[in-house]
């Protein structure tokens, strides 16, 4: 049993326990008065039980003992300081109702020790941590501290950290006592997995592999999703392959539209593969080439336009690049595709491809698959418009009841003030008020200072002293013991004196950030129903426009105006965990000019990229391919690095913009890079050729991407090897935060492999295929990684998903539609067209022998007689830049220097006409719907915007059992926890979305530190420049 949360005056109360009806726990009564004569909501209760409310003299705490029939004792003995631990008892058994002055929750049940879970219900990781941890070479702390492993419980206890903790021990408290890896595991199962709530019908049942499969695909399996570190009931771990789809949104709705993304585009790329089955079939029977040159191309190769049945003509006027006088790109033909005769060099004969792929059928099936995509991704945006709904009712979050004020009055920091007005105004119940500040700064120097605390920490010994004066005398006894070398080592990793010199100026930079004015920038408000939110967003939401004005006309009532004067500019809030608090302040002009800068330094690593390829292309063009995979695996670091030196308000934000910069390297790196850098000309060739690149990608992504992702080697090297020696229960605790990701490189993963499909699946058809395995495969391992390896992320919104269905795909489409019709027009890819009659000089018999040795073209010897014909150079290649580009691809509009009617059949024509033209349709309207949509998003500035979206669920916030409210936090590198920039002491514990089994919240608390710091100066109780947060629970009401 876990005592509640008490509200009410600290001095002995009495208490009566009460059973909950709808739900297996009990409520307190608590009155400061002798007697108790009432509890509230007693509408909510049934039967009463024998109680006793104890007050821990030690901590200041209360614990609750129970019994069906008789008093038990207090819970917890040893924080109830003595065996019962209380001046006083009563039991009581009827109350009346007014005189209640608080009312806390509390489990009968036990809390549940993490390190007696059943092994059935562990990972293998931990069964094999288990099984070695008594050996020294793999935990060298194996058999220390026996006598202490059953005191290893994984909760928080007084002798561990206490709320009555003097402010002066907080720097103190920073050690931790001798690590233990069970407990390690123990957190990392329990606190940094997910994890869902087991039903009541199922605890302590074992269900069979075919009961759970059945209840997955009877749609019967409904998870709760619990919090990290929940101890008052029983809970397992998502599990990779039997979790429905349809609880996804769980793990946030941006990860539940992710993963329904993921499988509409494998099930829309398989249509589509399947419409283009004779395609493939088509490229790899005799009539496109003999099937003795089919045999030579690898399987999987087979259903593509790749060429092998190649013949050598004499060419008059055609050159090679090894000439010296033009380049292949200005026209020259590559060194593989041309051969002459020692004995008469002057000669020049070129490769003709003689496969016909100009067949009606092929474009016309292509056709078809370009119209099933087009269709389907504009459906996909109906069916993840459902799914947001499916999941966002599944799921109920604070931002369903909450909104975000953008511009308040600098001076409103009274949370009693908010509160007050919309329950005067608008009749609606504020449950939780967050009023934010502009601190940035000062809570960015608070955090640098736990930071270098908690590394001079990790430098010491264990339980070592952390005070101020300690720590000089430690720093000086350093400095006066070190040598040149560990002087000059210092300057490059600081040690304790560097990390102490910095803290000591981090404290006069609080003080004087401190001694600042402090602005209220955005105010959020949590409300106790949906019903109320949405009322206040309907009667206060105005246009951008009319708020930025202060226009006064806007609203319906002037009693919606704030102090009788304001129009707040108000919108529903992110999730609480999104919202980016260090960067809530930021100014428009600061964002663009960090916006700027990324962008260039991501322009600047396309083309460096871009050249790094070109040179591993010449090398080998399968190499080519890895290395483009390469650098599609480490860009999204860089891209992250760059995304943290913007400023965004809310992860979300971030996440978009990480995404459109990986999205277009991605994009620009996989599929347009090798198409520049591949010779018109070897399009179609085989091993050297455009085709094969593309197969090496796709081979990539499917065995090496995910076999790294599903080895997880830094995840079990800091599992296994580092935190077995880590020197503090912090770091070893941080070391199983598990592997971190973003959803914006998962977003670009895919849609990356999808838009390498849709470029060449014009003269690639099996790619659809490839395109299917690799997304089938990503769902999967995808799944698996979220719930066994991934760090927990914050609970992204859909912006990603939109971004992608209202630009991505459109955009993905488009390119589908016009290379498809370009590269039907570049049939049969050599770039020769025949003359009428053969020159004399090549009336003979020549032995040939390739410019290039090892092109697959081997040396032969060749006859022509006056019955064949010489060939000369044609452009073929409709998009070749300063040479005859032309847009649409359709032979009627070619330029001058292109001449189609040399080289297209009369079925190619009409192919490449209809082709054309659709791709001009559709990106003509996918460019009107980005216009429209760019219209719509101006013209919202001067309308009201608000829709509500769902139905109202009729759950008030305070039963939701995941609530959380808009509490200001950062997170930090070396802390497995937030660090809050709030005064935790009147906030209840259930608003938060996270617990430190091993320490209360106030240790996190930075205002703690800045009321010590500040201590000397301190006019007010509370240290200023501090955002405000205050619950208002209903029962005050």
């Amino acid at each position: 049993m876990t005592s509640g949360h008490i509200y009410g005056p600290k001095s002995l109360m009495k208490g009566g326990l009460y059973q909950s009806s709808s739900r297996d726990s009990w409520r307190v009564a608590v009155s400061s008065s002798d007697e108790i004569s009432a509890i509230t909501n007693d509408n909510e209760f049934g039967e009463q039980n024998p109680a006793v409310l104890c007050q821990n003299p030690s901590t200041e705490s209360w614990r609750v003992a129970i019994s069906s029939d008789k008093i038990s004792g207090v819970i917890n003995e040893n924080e109830a300081n003595g065996s019962n631990g209380a001046t006083e008892r009563d039991v009581f058994n009827g109350v009346d109702e007014n005189e209640v002055s608080a009312v806390s929750e509390c489990s009968t049940k036990s809390t549940i020790d993490f390190l007696q879970d059943e092994k059935r219900d562990m990972t293998f990781g931990r069964r094999i941590a288990l099984s070695l941890m008594n050996k020294k070479w793999y935990n060298p702390r194996a058999n220390e501290n026996l006598d202490e492993k059953n005191e290893v419980g994984l909760r928080r206890t007084s002798s561990t950290y206490s709320s009555s903790s003097k402010i002066d021990d907080f720097d103190a408290m920073m050690n931790n006592a001798s690590p233990n890896l069970e407990k390690a595991w123990a957190f990392y199962e329990h606190v940094s997995l997910y994890r869902y709530l087991v039903p009541a019908d199922e605890i302590g049942k074992k269900t069979s592999v075919f009961t759970r499969v059945w209840n997955v695909l009877s749609g019967k399996t409904k998870l709760e999703r619990a919090e990290p570190g929940e101890d008052d009931d029983p809970t397992k771990l998502y599990h990779p392959l039997l979790t429905p789809h349809s609880q996804l949104g769980d793990f946030g709705l941006g990860i539940g539209l992710y993963f329904s993304t993921l499988r509409a585009i494998t099930i829309i790329t398989l249509l589509a593969g399947l419409v283009s089955t004779y395609n493939i079939m088509y490229f790899s029977s005799d009539k496109y080439q003999p099937e003795e040159y089919t045999h030579a191309i690898s399987t999987l190769e087979r259903g593509s336009a790749i060429c092998r049945n190649t013949a050598w003509v004499p060419c008059t006027d055609c050159v090679c690049a090894d000439e010296g006088n033009l380049t292949v790109a200005q026209g020259a033909f590559p060194s593989d595709r041309c051969a002459r005769d020692p004995n008469r060099p002057e000669l020049t004969f070129v490769l003709r491809n003689l496969c016909d792929g100009t067949a009606w059928q092929l474009a016309a099936c292509n056709y078809g698959a370009l119209m099933l995509v087009f269709v389907a991704v504009f459906l996909l945006g109906f069916y993840l418009k459902s799914h947001e709904v499916q999941f966002d009712l599944d799921e109920q979050t604070a931002q369903d009841y909450s909104i975000k004020i953008s511009n308040p009055p600098k001076d409103a920091i009274n949370p009693d003030e908010w509160h007050n007005f919309f329950k005067e105004n608008l009749d609606a119940h504020a449950t939780v008020v967050t009023v934010a500040v502009d601190n940035d700064m000062l809570v960015k120097t608070l955090v640098e200072r736990r930071e270098r605390l908690r590394r001079i920490n990790n430098m010491q010994e264990a339980g070592a002293s952390m005070k101020l004066l300690d720590l000089a005398r430690v720093s000086a006894e350093i400095e006066r013991n070190r040598n040149f070398f560990a002087r000059l080592v210092a300057t490059i990793v600081p040690g304790i004196p560097e990390q102490l010199a910095r803290v000591v100026a981090l404290n006069t930079k609080v003080e004087g950030f401190a001694q600042l004015g402090h602005s209220v920038t955005n105010i959020f408000v949590t409300f106790e129903t949906e019903k109320d939110q949405r009322k206040v967003l309907s009667a206060l939401t105005v246009s951008t426009v009319s708020s930025s004005r202060n226009d006064t006309k806007a609203l319906s009532d002037a009693k919606f105006l704030f102090r009788g004067k304001h129009v707040l500019m108000v919108k529903e809030a992110d999730e609480p965990n999104t919202i980016r608090w260090q960067d809530l302040n930021a100014g428009t002009y600061q964002k663009i000019k960090e916006r700027t800068f990324t962008f260039i330094c991501t322009a600047v690593a396309i083309v460096l990229v871009a050249v790094i390829v070109n040179l591993a292309n010449e090398a080998s063009p399968v190499g080519a391919a890895f290395t483009i995979s390469a650098f599609n695996t480490i860009f999204p670091m860089m891209a992250k690095m760059l995304t943290d030196l913007e400023s965004h308000p809310s992860e979300s934000s971030k996440q978009s913009s990480l995404y459109f910069k990986i999205c277009f390297f991605r994009w620009v790196s996989t599929s347009v890079v090798i198409a520049l850098i591949t010779p018109f000309t070897n399009t179609l060739t085989n091993r050297t050729g455009l085709i094969t690149q593309v197969y090496a990608l796709f081979f990539a992504d499917i065995v090496t991407t995910n076999a790294l992702q599903l080895l997880d080697i830094f995840g079990h090297i800091n599992k296994h090897i580092l935190a077995p020696r880590a020197a503090t229960q912090d770091a070893m605790n941080l070391l199983f935060q598990g592997s971190p990701y973003e959803l914006a490189e998962r977003y670009t993963d895919m849609t990356k492999i999808l838009f390498l499909c849709l470029w060449y699946s014009s003269i690639f058809p099996a790619a659809f295929f490839l395109c299917f395995f690799s997304l089938g495969i990503k769902y999967y391992v995808d799944r698996f990684s979220l719930m066994r390896t991934w760090k927990r992320a914050p609970q992204l919104g859909n912006s990603i998903s939109r971004s992608s269905r209202r630009v991505f795909f459109p955009l993905a489409i488009v390119a589908q539609a016009i290379l498809s019709s370009y590269y039907w027009s570049g049939f049969p890819y050599d770039n020769i067209c025949p003359n009428e009659s053969i020159d004399e000089e090549y009336v003979s018999s020549f032995n040939l022998v390739p410019v290039e040795k090892g092109s697959y073209a081997a040396a032969t010897s060749v006859t022509y007689t006056n019955n064949d014909v010489t060939y000369h150079y044609c452009n073929m290649d409709m998009m070749k830049i300063g040479g005859g580009f032309t847009f649409p691809f359709v032979p009627t509009v070619s330029s001058e220097q292109t001449q189609p009617m040399e080289w297209m059949s009369d079925e190619q024509i009409i192919s490449t006409t209809y082709y054309g033209w659709t791709a001009v349709a559709i990106m003509s309207l996918v460019v009107v719907v980005f216009l429209y949509r760019a219209k719509n998003k101006v013209a919202d500035r001067y309308r009201r915007a608000y829709k509500s979206v769902g139905d109202d669920q009729g759950i008030a916030f305070s039963t939701v059992a995941s609530r959380s409210a808009y509490l200001p936090q950062v997170t930090s590198k070396l802390f497995a926890y937030p660090l809050i920039a709030c005064n935790t002491d009147n906030i209840d514990e259930e608003l938060y979305d996270w617990e430190d089994p091993d320490r209360d919240f106030r240790f996190y608390d930075l205002t703690k530190d800045a009321k010590k710091l500040l201590k000397s100066i301190l006019k007010e109780e509370e240290p200023p420049g501090f955002s405000r947060v205050k619950h208002y629970p209903p029962e005050k009401m």
